[in-house]
């Protein structure tokens, strides 16, 4: 269901070069860049909800890390593996988010997630698998919408609501997005971590209202 979605993330990619950065806010413009994320040198990262691949692409190639890029979408991987699988110490997985995590107790330095699978999972099942693949002292980086699309506060309650894929046929379905406010995010998270870190983002020079989003960092305990 997210082949459409994979043709046209990276039609709006094709231009940029693994080389060149990403941030954090919903649009890829503005904020901090890969150094929340600190050293990321030889360290096991991971990034859930992959989509393109670019981002876990640019740690390895630009940074040094032994890279994974999850996606459940077995056409975002497929498209992913074409255009970086040449990076070396980098690989493509398709699985979904809870089921991989489970398989791999204390199996990564660092975990990342842009608008991917903290986004579209269960919070109450993703954060306990989540903390469990991470060994203690690692960090965990997410970027997820701070309101909804028209500008709607984000829920204080861990409750989804549906988001619209279109498809190629011209239909589309739907599929669960937790858009959770600040306080319900450090309220989760703190079962397992320590947040270090939180900013609303919204680029002032976006042309229109931007969505704002939030970048939390944490370690895990």
């Amino acid at each position: 269901m997210w082949h459409a979605s994979a043709i046209q993330c990276l039609r709006s990619e094709a231009a940029r070069p693994v080389e060149s950065p990403f941030f954090w806010d919903l649009y890829d413009s503005y904020g901090p860049r890969c150094e929340i994320l600190g050293p990321v040198a030889g360290r096991r990262v991971i990034d859930l909800g992959c989509g393109t691949g670019r981002t876990i692409a640019h740690l390895v190639h630009q940074h040094g890390a032994l890279g994974v890029g999850l996606d459940s979408s077995p056409a975002m991987n497929q498209r992913s593996t074409a255009r970086f699988g040449g990076v070396p110490r980098l690989r493509y997985v398709t699985a979904d988010a809870v089921h991989h995590l489970a398989q791999h107790p204390l199996g990564y330095d660092v975990v990342l997630s842009r608008f991917g699978a903290v986004c579209f999972t269960d919070p109450f099942l993703l954060l306990p698998v989540l903390a469990a693949a991470l060994r203690p002292g690692g960090v965990l980086v997410i970027a997820t919408m701070a309101e909804y699309l028209d500008g709607t506060a984000a829920s204080a309650f861990p409750s989804f609501t549906p988001a619209v894929l279109a498809q190629d046929d011209g239909s589309a379905v739907t599929v669960p997005r937790w858009v959770l406010n600040r306080g319900l995010w450090e309220r989760m998270l703190a079962r397992d971590f320590t947040v270090q870190h939180v900013q609303r983002l919204a680029n002032p020079d976006h042309p229109q209202r931007p969505v704002a989003s939030w970048l939390i960092r944490a370690v895990r305990r």
